[in-house]
């Protein structure tokens, strides 16, 4: 077997072979299981196939970093959809106001901005992870970077023991106590989420439900997004439907793109619709919220009373974005060369309409590959909520996405990250 170096402020040195705690992860969930296994005064090796600690913490929240949301434990299960009574003792052991003061006391200082979302105040998501990866020295947590756990197996001493592959092709194998995979999910797969701890459990005797991809774009049968692809509108409503019936309904920010619409009122709404099989399902969108049908009215009347020689095609611009001019035009049905002092009220009715009530078809979500999160996971039928500890083998323990829990945009599934994270470390014990 191969001897491991560890690279430890500034010194090399031959790594144990044996710990208290050995995490397989180094995402949030991972990190800060870590830490608070570590604060206990246990030993802790974490495992990490990528070169960098934390890579999907510097995508999320647009490279900003939703840490959480400022809301209270059961504002935050409200916006579970998957399992939200299996996190109860999680969210009230380390709830978002205790997320938001932990940040503040590692030297992340945090905003909370529209919808309670809460930032970095640098806006940087790096400083997030660097504040971990920081706190994890400091808490004198070993970590090995570049190695892939090929399997881990809980021998009849009772040990879990953890074989890994690093990318020269050399193995090695670890010994613990505990064992804490906080893998990821199957999301955004180059920065390590790419199910492989899913196999480690099944291994060990757990159950993997269904893996959707959760929080995605819509794929819409109409080709004219195209045309308007990279244009973000904000306030706007978005209602989707499906035979008629309104599934969900929010106002916020929406992207056009090659394939449909995107933006977090959009990735929301997929969510709704994820179990459906998308038939007769459509978004509509209202691009003036803020404007009733008889206000719209009259201020189209009036663009147009200024603009009275001006063509119906060159009308526009102070009501719309210019990319989606040329859209509107088009569904409007309204001549593009008719002078605006020659357009009817039963014409201009017909635009306020469409303004009110721009409709997609929506034929699809996206691909897993595509998704912000992973709905699925290991069974927490099989994981005791008070623990975060396996039901089937004692010391095996799981914590973020790689569970069966998933939640709407908004802080929420870094919540359930840093929140079972925190009880996973908190509930090892020798």
């Amino acid at each position: 077997m191969e001897r491991t170096l560890y690279l430890y402020d500034g010194k090399q040195e031959e790594m144990k072979k044996s710990y208290d705690v050995i995490v397989v992860g180094a995402g949030a969930a991972g990190m800060m299981a870590a830490i608070t296994a570590a604060d206990k005064n246990f030993s802790v090796l974490v495992i990490e196939q990528k070169k960098q600690e934390g890579s999907k913490i510097l995508v999320t929240g647009k490279g900003r970093c939703n840490i959480t949301n400022d809301t209270d434990s059961a504002g935050v299960m409200k916006n579970v959809m998957s399992n939200r009574t299996f996190l109860y003792s999680a969210l009230f052991t380390f709830p978002p106001s205790e997320i938001i003061r932990y940040f503040n006391n590692i030297g992340v200082a945090t905003v909370t901005e529209r919808g309670r979302r809460v930032f970095p105040k640098s806006g940087k998501a790096a400083d997030v992870r660097d504040a971990l990866v920081k706190q994890m020295r400091k808490s004198k947590v070993n970590v090995l970077k570049r190695n892939k756990v090929t399997s881990a197996i809980k021998g009849n001493d009772g040990f879990y023991y953890v074989n890994v592959l690093n990318d020269d092709n050399m193995t090695d194998c670890f010994r613990c106590v505990n064992l804490i995979l906080a893998t990821g999910g199957m999301t955004y797969r180059s920065t390590g989420s790419d199910g492989s701890g899913y196999e480690l459990a099944k291994k060990l005797g757990h159950t993997v439900t269904e893996l959707k991809g959760a929080l995605t774009g819509l794929l819409t049968k109409e080709k004219w997004v195209a045309e308007t692809m990279g244009l973000t509108l904000r306030n706007v409503s978005l209602t989707v439907k499906k035979d008629g019936k309104a599934l969900y309904k929010e106002q916020g920010e929406l992207l056009f793109t090659h394939f449909g619409i995107s933006g977090p009122v959009v990735l929301t709404a997929s969510r709704y619709l994820l179990d459906t099989d998308y038939r007769n399902t459509v978004a509509v969108i209202d691009l003036k919220p803020a404007l009733e049908y008889q206000t719209l009215y009259k201020r189209i009347t009036s663009d147009m009373e200024k603009n009275a020689s001006k063509k119906y095609a060159n009308s526009l611009d102070a009501l719309l974005p210019k990319s989606l001019i040329p859209v509107i035009i088009k569904l409007s049905g309204i001549d593009p060369d008719k002078v605006c002092n020659q357009i009817s009220r039963e014409e201009k009715t017909s635009l306020v309409k469409l303004l009110k009530n721009l409709t997609l078809t929506v034929t699809s979500g996206m691909d897993i590959d595509d998704a912000v999160v992973t709905k699925g996971g290991i069974s927490v039928k099989e994981i005791n909520p008070s623990t975060m500890e396996s039901k089937i083998s004692p010391r095996l323990f799981f914590a973020g996405e790689i569970i069966d829990c998933d939640a709407l945009t908004g802080g929420y599934n870094l919540t359930i990250a840093f929140s079972t994270g925190y009880l996973a470390g908190k509930s090892v014990y020798l």
